[in-house]
């Protein structure tokens, strides 16, 4: 079974969905899965899950995202992106430049409340919001919260704006575009929109399709497919010892204060944004070319303990445990 993930650069035009399907067809793999959606209009980093590291999607869809894009101000569309019809337009603000547009970008920063715009995948009743958009019902799902680390705006060409988005997952880009239009009064959409990062992954490591069919012409796949432990190496992690690892591995829940006491005793730093905590059991030490090396197996992933409540009763349930005989290199 093929097991790890790829990063793949998705084209402009196509879904995500659709990149999933040529890859499976390539490597002619029966499970796998995409680890974050982008419009068919967006282009870039995309993560593939291949066999069993489709277990770990959601992992990876926890880490952080960063985009890179241009708008256009002064023309308001009902997708938020150019794909859409234009359905307002007006004239920029006279004084608007660099410095006004900086400074009404950084509103859009911090924790928000963000509906998922009308065109989008969220669900409601089973299906997407964008095919009851389609029929001209325009569905109003609630707020959810996420953070924008950083909304910069690197350069203008009025009334073309290039800018980056550092976020939290399931952050709208298109929607922060568009609220920044009607804070500046004239509408705004995006034109173009590049993910440059998605959880440990950069498109620096991002294979065009072309790519990949000259990697497995040549059998070079090993060296380009992520495996699993190293994919999740954005998630904080600590280090258990052989009984706590024996008791996961048979199903058992661990106390929280027990994890906490090792937390704190290793000098843990935890990304708050991140909801979960790796759980590594350290290797015996061996040689090799004259150097004392030691692995780490991945055992388990619990949610992030710190944010419960402080109970030496309570427990953590882990969700998703790697049995010792798959045990994974860090």
């Amino acid at each position: 079974m093929l097991d790890g993930i790829l990063v793949m650069d998705k084209a402009f035009g196509i879904t995500s969905f659709r990149m999933v399907q040529e890859v499976r067809k390539r490597l002619k793999v029966k499970k796998a899965g995409h680890a974050g959606t982008l419009d068919p209009l967006a282009t870039g980093v995309l993560p593939i899950c291949l066999g069993r590291a489709t277990k770990i999607i959601q992992f990876i869809m926890a880490g952080h995202k960063v985009y890179q894009g241009t708008m256009l101000l002064g023309v308001a569309t009902d997708t938020y992106d150019a794909a859409g019809k234009i359905t307002e337009q007006k004239p920029l603000p006279p004084s608007l430049d660099l410095i006004s547009l900086q400074k009404a970008a950084k509103e859009f920063t911090g924790r928000l409340l963000q509906p998922p715009p009308p065109f989008s995948a969220a669900k409601h009743k089973g299906k997407p919001l964008y095919k009851f958009a389609r029929q001209g019902i325009m569905v109003q799902k609630e707020s959810r919260p996420v953070q924008v680390f950083s909304f910069e705006i690197l350069e203008i060409r009025l009334p073309e704006v290039d800018f980056r988005v550092h976020c939290s997952k399931g952050t709208y880009v298109r929607s922060l575009v568009h609220d920044l239009g009607s804070n500046l009064g004239c509408g705004g959409h995006v034109t173009g929109l590049r993910r440059t990062r998605s959880g440990p992954f950069n498109i620096e490591q991002a294979l065009k399709m072309e790519t990949l069919d000259e990697i497995l012409k040549n059998k070079r796949l090993s060296e380009v497919l992520i495996p699993i432990g190293k994919a999740l190496a954005h998630i904080p992690a600590i280090e258990i010892d052989n009984e706590m690892a024996t008791e996961l591995r048979n199903g058992r829940p661990i106390f929280v204060n027990r994890l906490k006491d090792l937390m704190e005793s290793q000098g843990h730093e935890s990304d708050v944004e991140l909801p979960y905590l790796r759980l590594l059991l350290c290797r015996p030490p061996y040689i090799k070319n004259g150097s004392s090396l030691q692995e780490k197996d991945l055992v388990s992933v619990v949610a992030w303990p710190t944010a419960l409540k402080s109970d030496s009763h309570k427990i953590l349930r882990p969700i998703k445990v790697w049995p010792k005989e798959y045990a994974i290199t860090n």
